[in-house]
């Protein structure tokens, strides 16, 4: 058994791979392909590119936060590609149409044999009843491993999908069967809890939906214990603090998988009134412990390939361990794997679906020599340090105090010994606040002597500014509400330190007659709960608020200014094209210059503004002073020029420019969501326009985005109602005037819209991913079309069909280009594909070698709107292009006197140099056609010839020209 590990770029560097590997000399294959944030068109192109490559190969996969290839963790896609000598590998897809246990059931009947060791199930997102499904697969009763994860969410609400070789759904699980008497599996979850805060009784609960704890609804609870930052996020921050459900000796992880709009939550598995729940969180040393174990198990007894499933929040929140983990797990055998939404597993007892976890899979066909040279030594870092202080914060001695006060008759003794021998400070007061007993530790933690502090007021002890909090949550004790709270407290040489404080009512036949009071030193918790809500709500590169942290200001900022009746303001900054920085002079330098953007901006903002780090290299502003459309204008021509402002770095200057678009408040938005999408539309239409300014949000552009979004929804169904249809537009041979080409032009005639202009709907389906679906169905279609008419004899021309640089820079495009010419029967040769100067933008060496592969199989090549981009003439001359087409606005403006002649004649001159044809676009008139004749140009296409045509207008058209080809000869 053997596994190899592949990030995917294209597919020549994918079949080298395959060819160096030998994989494809092998009939029992297993495929797992994680896709990261791709969309369908891309998952199904894959799809089709290993079915063609790999038809033996048993695919599963599905999208995911990040991956694991060997021990590093990459954004791009992951292929992992794992040879048998003697197992039997099958798949099976599964859509949610029924209760999830079913579907596990018949798992179990379709693809479980009885020599089946393990399954790798992946499901495609967290509300379809997994835990139901787990339990459906298990009933079958044999020790069958299972291990997979879900789907990781992916932003604004796109769909998450999980497929096989060829389905793919966002709605279901898929399986990967391993069957063999030779496999010897391995499976193990790590998973380490530990149970922090108060116990809470299920006092109400049906089924999944938990209703009640302690008779109030579950989101009141969870804001008051962890607050609304947790319950905005929710589901997803769920795996962060999971419920701990006692179940007989053991706790188990329960994770809220929908919240419903009456304050009840619907968990990952059913839960019943009586049993009780408490907070969980990952314990960063038994996780140590449990992934040592594995590892030194590992050693004795390697197996040759495994995989990892690994929880995102792993990732998010001890990542350095992680990072460790991986590394030495590597040092077994190669690793792949990814980071999901939630891990599945079964080791130690019934599968379960799990988080904060890692959920692996061992496989063997061989037996291994035990390795030695592998030495385990997980190092604490600052961050793990962190985690652990939390896991292990314990709480105050609540239940010897109670006990006191339960029975204050209780022997002297045992009082002394829980009073005295108490490691944290313990006191008690009289009804007045004055001390009257303290323990040892008292006296060790503040430097005081007993004398120096009895019958003194607790009010003596503390800060001014804290006596008000103080002497409240006295009084509420005294009324018989425990009290909890933090404070900073001076010792008697004045070191101040932070104690986290109970207060509880001394009690005797139902009165209360002082207060008993308990601390205990969390200065270091505090310290590292600072540094947990810097990484969780301050980028890490610029110490800017984050996207979560920006967003809560901008909340707390609308509540006062609805209060003030004033206006505020959202500026969303984007850098134009700074991609080309990053991939030119690679992401470290990026990130330099990240950082003198941010502090550059920082510098010229004036007081009451707030700027954050959105994401890569878009920053916002929130402007709260004097917020009008005139400072607004100064603030945003300010940035726009020290963005402007040369960088440099090693010698060189490089420049870059920003897109601004701005949202005031109420007038865009009264909500913090409507007032950032509102500023970010205003951005897309700043950068829209070239970049480099300013654009304000009005309601012109929601009316446009509405159309928008509206003609999304119609162009995705466009195809299948048979709407969009092409139009053709011949090319004439200048000189014969004889038909020697016809253009392709997309159309969509829209039942109630009319005709809608293309370049409405092309940069929509761009924008959308939407233009490779499409643009194949034109190839295709187009090449059909050709076909027949060069099957009818209705003359000898090429076809020529206009690819965007998007569609030409998808993975599967040449697959598309091969597929649409064995689709129709087309020769190559009668087949152009016109590209625009812009694809050179995109990548230079891969669009070189695309463009040669495009030539192998003998399409011709044309460059569009030649003289308008970006065109290199070194690189037009290793290029293998066939025709330069001049752009219309050059031959439109043609006159005796104008410079566009000389322009055009270069371009004819310069084609005839480079041995290719030239066509002239946008001829009009007569003159035109002339001076053309005159200056060389070889081919033209206009309204002067014929407007774009339907089909049956264009069969009138070559009938003529067939007509008048028969009376010349």
């Amino acid at each position: 058994m053997k596994s190899f590990q592949f990030i995917y770029k294209d597919e020549h560097s994918l079949n080298q791979f395959i060819q160096e590997q030998g994989i494809d000399q092998h009939s029992s294959l297993l495929i797992q392909a994680f896709v990261g944030g791709a969309p369908f068109a891309v998952i199904e192109g894959l799809q089709r590119l290993i079915n063609r490559i790999l038809p033996q190969g048993i695919l599963i996969g599905c999208n995911s936060n990040a991956q694991v290839i060997k021990e590093a963790i990459v954004s791009e896609i992951v292929l992992s590609f794992t040879i048998f000598e003697s197992t039997t590998i099958e798949s099976l897809l599964q859509e949610k149409s029924g209760p999830s246990k079913q579907l596990g059931i018949h798992l179990n009947e379709a693809v479980g044999k009885s020599d089946t060791k393990a399954f790798i199930i992946f499901a495609s997102h967290l509300q379809l009843g997994i835990q139901e499904f787990l339990e459906g697969v298990s009933e079958r009763g044999d020790e069958v491993a299972i291990v997979g994860g879900v789907s990781s969410d992916l932003p604004h609400n796109r769909p998450t999908y999980v497929f096989t070789n060829h389905e793919i759904t966002s709605e279901g699980f898929v399986t990967a069967s391993l069957s063999g008497e030779e496999l010897k599996v391995h499976s193990h979850s790590v998973e380490e809890w530990q149970e922090v805060g108060p116990v809470f009784n299920i006092t109400k609960a049906q089924g999944n939906i938990l209703k009640e704890i302690n008779h109030v609804k579950p989101i009141r609870i969870l804001e008051t214990y962890l607050g609304k930052r947790f319950v905005t996020d929710l589901p997803d921050s769920s795996i962060e603090f999971p419920f701990l459900l006692q179940k007989k000796n053991d706790k188990v992880a329960v994770y809220i998988v929908n919240v419903l709009t009456n304050g009840s939550v619907e968990l990952s598995r059913e839960v019943t009134e009586g049993e009780t729940v408490s907070f969980g969180f990952v314990d960063v040393q038994d996780l140590i412990r449990s992934t040592t174990k594995l590892l030194s198990r590992l050693k004795r007894r390697p197996v040759e390939t495994h995989f990892v499933y690994n929880c995102i929040a792993r990732r998010r929140y001890v990542r350095d361990v992680t990072n460790q983990e991986l590394s030495y797990l590597n040092q077994v055998s190669p690793l792949t794997g990814f980071f999901s939404y939630g891990e599945l597993g079964n080791s130690g007892g019934e599968p379960k679906l799990m988080a904060h976890s890692l959920s692996y899979l061992g496989l063997s066909e061989g037996i291994r020599e035990p390795i030695t040279d592998i030495k385990i030594d997980f190092q604490l870092t600052p961050e793990a340090d962190v985690m652990m202080s939390l896991t292990h914060l314990v709480n105050t001695a609540e239940k010897d105090i109670k006990e006191l006060t339960q029975n204050i008759q209780i022997s002297e003794e045992y009082y002394r010994s829980l009073f005295d021998n108490n490691t944290d400070f313990v006191y008690s007061t009289d009804l007045n606040g004055r001390f009257n007993s303290l323990n040892p530790s008292f006296m060790k933690t503040f430097g005081f002597t007993r004398e120096e502090v009895l019958g003194k007021s607790a009010l003596n002890f503390i800060r001014k500014e804290d006596a008000v909090r103080v002497r409240r949550h006295f009084y509420r004790a005294m009324d018989g509400r425990e009290q909890y709270y933090d404070l900073p407290i001076a010792s008697k040489k004045g070191e101040v330190n932070f104690f986290q404080i109970k207060n509880i009512p001394i009690t005797v036949e139902g009165k209360c007659v002082g207060i008993f009071g308990i601390g205990r030193n969390v200065t270091k918790e505090r310290q590292f709960e600072k540094k947990i809500t810097q990484l969780a709500y301050y980028d890490g590169e610029t110490d800017l608020p984050n996207k979560m942290k920006f967003r809560e200001m901008v909340d707390e900022h609308i509540q006062r200014a609805k209060k003030k009746k004033r206006q505020l303001a959202v500026l969303f900054l984007d850098m134009d094209r700074f991609k080309m920085i990053n991939d030119t002079l690679g992401h470290f330098v990026g990130d330099v210059i990240i950082k003198e953007l941010s502090q550059r901006i920082q510098g010229i903002l004036p007081k009451g503004a707030y700027l954050g780090r959105f994401s890569g290299d878009k920053f916002t502003v929130l402007l709260t002073k004097e917020v009008n459309e005139a400072t607004i204008s100064e603030i945003t021509q300010d940035i726009l020029e020290t963005v402007q402002a040369p960088f440099s770095y090693q010698g060189k200057e490089f420049y870059i420019s920003v897109s601004i678009g701005a949202g005031i408040y109420p007038r865009d938005g009264e909500e913090t969501a409507d007032l950032l999408r509102n500023a970010d539309s205003a951005l897309n239409w700043a950068k829209s326009k070239g970049g480099n300014n300013t654009v304000y949000f009005s309601r012109d552009m929601e009316e446009e985005i509405t159309r928008k979004v509206e003609m999304e929804a119609h162009l995705r169904r466009a195809v299948e109602k048979r709407e969009l249809f092409i139009a053709f537009q011949p090319i004439l041979h200048i000189q014969g005037q004889s038909l020697i080409g016809c253009e392709s032009l997309l159309r969509w005639q829209h039942p109630t819209w009319g005709l809608i202009p293309p370049g409405e709907f092309i940069p929509l389906a761009e924008e959308t991913g939407l233009i490779h679906d499409i643009g194949k169905w034109v190839l295709v279609e187009s090449c059909i079309q050709l076909k027949e008419w060069l099957d009818q004899e209705a003359g000898e021309f090429y076809i020529s069909v206009n690819v965007s640089a998007r569609q030409f820079q998808h993975p599967t495009f040449l697959n598309d280009v091969e597929e649409a010419l064995a689709i129709s029967g087309l020769p190559a040769e009668y087949l152009c594909l016109e590209l625009t100067e812009t694809i050179m933008l995109h990548d230079a060496a891969h669009t070189i070698e695309a463009m040669k592969s495009l030539a192998g199989l003998g399409v011709k090549l044309a460059i569009d709107d030649f003289g308008t981009g970006y065109s290199s003439l070194s690189y037009l001359k290793h290029l293998p292009l066939h025709i330069l087409k001049i752009d219309r606005s050059f031959v439109q403006n043609m006159s005796d006197h104008t410079p566009d002649v000389a322009i055009v004649q270069s371009i004819s001159t310069m084609g005839k140099g480079l041995k290719m044809k030239v066509v002239a676009e946008g001829v009009e008139t007569p003159g035109q056609l002339e001076l053309l004749k005159e200056l060389g140009c070889d081919f033209a296409q206009g309204f002067l010839i014929e407007r774009p045509m339907s089909l049956e207008k264009m069969n009138i058209f070559l009938k003529k020209m067939h007509l008048v080809t028969s009376l010349e000869i």
